[in-house]
C-alpha cells in the first residue's frame, strides 16, 4: 500500500514506465524504418542495375512499392469497385480485394493531400511501426522480457516478404488489427477486441480466423460456460459475434452492387483460377510442381514448423490460430503468396524469439538468414518477377 501511494506521489516513479515505453517505441520505429530504408536501397539498386541506360526516374523508384496487388488497390482508391477487368485477366475484378485498406488510403490522401501511391506507402509504413509496438506490448503481456519483444520486432522486419509492410498491400493493416484484437482480448477488453476483429475481417476474408483464437483463449481461461451460457459472462461471446461483421458487411455491399453476395470468391475463382482442395493434396501437388511452387510450399512448411515452438512454450491459443490459418492457406490450389500470407502470423516470431532468448549468435543467424531471403525477394519484387508475389 505504501509503495502504491509513493508511486502516485512521486513523478519519478510514475513517469519511469512511460519513459521506458516511449524509449521502446523510438527504438522499434528506428528498427522498422531502418529495415524499410534497406529494402528501398536494395530495390533501387536492382532497378538501376536492370536499366540499360543507367538511369532511374523517381517515379520508377516509388513504383517499387506499387507492384502486383498494389495496382488493384490503387484501382479501387481511384474509381471504386467495378465488375469489369482493367487488365487482360478475364474474370478478374476489383471485387477480389476487401475495402478497409483502400478506404484508409483515401482517408490518408484527404489528410495529407498526397497522391494515391505516396499515401499508400506512408499509410502502410506508419501502420507497420504501430503494429510492431502493439506486438511488443503483446509480448510483455505474455509475461516475457523486453528483450524477447525487441527480438520479435527484429525478426518480423527481417522476414521474407517483409518489404510489403511498406508497399501498397494490406499486410500492415492486417498485422496491426490482428495484434490489436488479440491484445485487447487478452486484456479482457471484449468490446474493443470485437470491433477491431470486425475491421480485420474487412481487410481480408481470413481475418475471420481470429474467432479460432477467441474460442481457444476463452476455453483455456474461462472454460465452456461463457460459450454455452453466454448470459453468465457475455464478454467473450460479444467478441466472437462482432468479429465476422466486416466480412458480412462486404458480402452485403457485393450483393447490393452486383447481385452476388460472394462476388469476391467469384472473382478470384474466374480471374485467378482459385479453387479449394484438401490441404495435404495441394501441398503434395505444390511440392511436385515447378521451382517457384516448391519455394512457396517449402517456405510455408518452414513457417508451420516454427509455429510448433508455440506448443513448447505453452502458447496454445496462438498455435491454434496459426494452425487454422495454415490449413486455410493450404486449401487453395494456388501456391501463390503462401510465404507472404504466413508473414502476418506474428506469434510464430514470438516463438522463435523465445527459442533464441539469451543466445545472441543464434538470433543473429536466424535474422541474417531471413534478411538474406528478404533481400533476394526485394530484388525480384522490384523487377516484377513472379516469385515475389
Amino acid at each position: 500500500m505504501a509503495q502504491s501511494v509513493a508511486a502516485r506521489a512521486s513523478p519519478t516513479l510514475q513517469g519511469a514506465p512511460d519513459r521506458r515505453r516511449l524509449a521502446d517505441f523510438a527504438l522499434i520505429a528506428a528498427i522498422a524504418l531502418g529495415s524499410r530504408a534497406l529494402c528501398l536501397l536494395i530495390g533501387a539498386a536492382a532497378l538501376f542495375g536492370s536499366n540499360p541506360d543507367g538511369r532511374m526516374p523517381t517515379r520508377d523508384l516509388w513504383s517499387i512499392f506499387a507492384r502486383w496487388d498494389g495496382g488493384w488497390y490503387l484501382t479501387i482508391v481511384g474509381g471504386g469497385y467495378d465488375t469489369t477487368s482493367p487488365t487482360d485477366q478475364p474474370g478478374a475484378t476489383s471485387y477480389a480485394f476487401f475495402p478497409v485498406y483502400p478506404l484508409l488510403i483515401r482517408a490518408t490522401m484527404a489528410l495529407t493531400r498526397l497522391d494515391p501511391v505516396a499515401a499508400g506507402i506512408l499509410l502502410s509504413t506508419v501502420l507497420f511501426v504501430v503494429a510492431l509496438f502493439v506486438i511488443h506490448e503483446y509480448v510483455r503481456d505474455l509475461g516475457l522480457p523486453r528483450e524477447v519483444g525487441l527480438a520479435t520486432v527484429v525478426l518480423i522486419c527481417c522476414a521474407p516478404h517483409s518489404f510489403v509492410f511498406s508497399s501498397i498491400y494490406a499486410e500492415s493493416t492486417y498485422l496491426l488489427l490482428l495484434a490489436g484484437a488479440m491484445l485487447a482480448l487478452r486484456r479482457r477488453s471484449y468490446l474493443w477486441a470485437g470491433v477491431i476483429a470486425a475491421l480485420l475481417s474487412g481487410v481480408r476474408p481470413n481475418g475471420i480466423v481470429f474467432v479460432v483464437f477467441a474460442l481457444a483463449w476463452t476455453l483455456r481461461n474461462a472454460g465452456w460456460r461463457p460459450l454455452l451460457q453466454p448470459w453468465t459472462d457475455p464478454g467473450p461471446m460479444l467478441t466472437i459475434v462482432l468479429a465476422p461483421l466486416g466480412l458480412v458487411a462486404f458480402w452485403w455491399y457485393c450483393f447490393v452492387t452486383t447481385g452476388d453476395a460472394f462476388a469476391q470468391a467469384t472473382s478470384i475463382a474466374h480471374g485467378w483460377g482459385w479453387a479449394p482442395d484438401w490441404p495435404w493434396a495441394n501441398l503434395l501437388h505444390h511440392l511436385r510442381g515447378h521451382s517457384t511452387e516448391r519455394f512457396w510450399a517449402w517456405g510455408s512448411l518452414l513457417y508451420f514448423a516454427a509455429s510448433l515452438l508455440l506448443i513448447r512454450f505453452r502458447h496454445y491459443e496462438e498455435f491454434a490460430f496459426c494452425l487454422a490459418c495454415f490449413l486455410l492457406y493450404w486449401t487453395s490450389v494456388l501456391p501463390n503468396s503462401l510465404i507472404r500470407y504466413a508473414l502476418v502470423l506474428f506469434p510464430i516470431f514470438i516463438g522463435i524469439a523465445r527459442a533464441t532468448a539469451g543466445r545472441p549468435l543464434a538470433l543473429a543467424s536466424v535474422a541474417g538468414g531471413l534478411a538474406s531471403v528478404n533481400g533476394l525477394l526485394m530484388v525480384a519484387f522490384a523487377l516484377h518477377w513472379r516469385i515475389s508475389i
